[in-house]
């Protein structure tokens, strides 16, 4: 004869606290509630539901007037630019795709913001 073994479902652990916070006192509640609040605060934020969409960064004011590519503002690129032998810059360009081809527009508003931030 073989022998057989019988399981017996195992308690959820929710449910097993929530049976055993029923025999707690309100003192034993109020610190487990504690616990439970430093508990949750220690862990991550939970991810964004895949299905609601991301909010959008607001576009910068050097950018405004200017083309935006088919899923934004495109990207700001520091290019140095090279004359012979002399390297000059670096300069902002904004990188964008515009009707399927790449472009690069100068930034001459963030240039100028830049060079002034950095005499102060």
């Amino acid at each position: 004869m073989t022998s057989r073994v019988i399981r017996f479902p195992i308690a959820e652990p929710l449910e097993t606290a929530l049976v055993a916070a029923t025999e707690l006192d309100r003192e034993q509640l109020e610190q487990l509630r504690d616990q439970v609040t430093a508990l949750l605060e220690a862990l991550p934020p939970p991810p964004a539901p895949v299905g609601e969409p991301q909010p959008r960064a607001e576009r910068s004011p050097f950018l405004a007037g200017l083309p935006q590519g088919p899923r934004g503002g495109g990207s700001i690129e520091w290019k140095w630019l090279r004359r012979g032998q002399r390297v000059y810059g670096p300069y902002p360009y904004l990188r964008v795709r515009v009707r399927g081809q790449h472009r690069s527009i100068y930034l001459k508003a963030l240039a100028q913001a830049t060079r002034a931030a950095a005499r102060d």
